[in-house]
């Protein structure tokens, strides 16, 4: 473990996180579009259903009702309140949580993984689990503005049966390794740059038109937002 934090140390990223120390045998995973129920959907996510009004084109569903709106384009959705009040940082986590509640019994259980917050808002963050790894096909965000209003994103592909043998990752120092090359190319050396993250999760690159298959992969985050996935099996770049 330390060999690996030298090298990167030599290259000039530093490590600033926990690293993983465990090799976990797991399988891939299928994902699959999801049919979206618009009226479920405006029944979960719209609160005053007296003055709907509904408006489709191709792939894209808007609903709205003045102050709040729904759209629903492919397996996205995006969800807009601008009567919410202002609300302070507990406040505004108490909000997000409670709007993801309401969806579980349609969407499945999601887990808050990470907050952060600026000027203008607080930023949640959450996704699903499958046999303890986030899939991070599927997120939802969730925006609460420190002067009023709410926003959520999410993205949703239905989660089916594992795929295949459950063959052993490759440690995180090879992924690490691995990713070196990929981070001093893209981010460049004239820079500080910092490990801030490394887990292991499913994850699947090009969306699907109807299946697809996501593999486990170690996911780096490198200065808190840029992400690199590696496959946890063969160590190649996900991209």
């Amino acid at each position: 473990r330390q060999d690996i934090i030298n090298i990167l140390r030599q290259n000039g990223i530093a490590v600033k996180c926990e690293l993983p120390r465990t090799r976990p045998s797991v399988g891939q995973l299928m994902l699959r579009r999801f049919d979206f129920d618009y009226l479920k959907l405006q029944k979960i996510f719209i609160n005053d259903q007296s003055s709907i009004k509904r408006i489709d084109a191709e792939d894209k569903v808007t609903i709205s009702n003045g102050t709040e709106t729904l759209t629903v384009e492919g397996n996205h959705i995006e969800y807009k309140n601008t009567a919410m009040t202002a609300a302070d940082k507990a406040q505004a986590q108490k909000q997000a949580r409670a709007i993801v509640k309401d969806i579980h019994d349609y969407f499945g259980s999601f887990y808050m993984y990470s907050a952060d917050e600026n000027d203008e808002q607080y930023n949640f963050r959450f996704t699903e689990k499958v046999s303890g790894l986030k899939v991070y096909n599927n997120i939802i965000s969730v925006t609460v503005y420190k002067k009023g209003g709410l926003r959520l994103g999410l993205s949703y592909l239905q989660t089916g049966e594992n795929y295949g043998d459950k063959l052993t990752a490759i440690p995180c120092d090879e992924a690490l390794f691995s990713a070196m090359p990929y981070i001093l190319e893209y981010e460049g050396t004239d820079k500080e740059l910092n490990i801030t993250n490394v887990e292991m999760c499913y994850y699947l690159h090009r969306i699907p038109s109807d299946e697809g298959i996501a593999i486990p992969c170690y996911r780096i985050t490198v200065n808190w937002d840029k992400i690199y996935y590696i496959n946890a099996y063969t160590g190649d770049l996900v991209n």
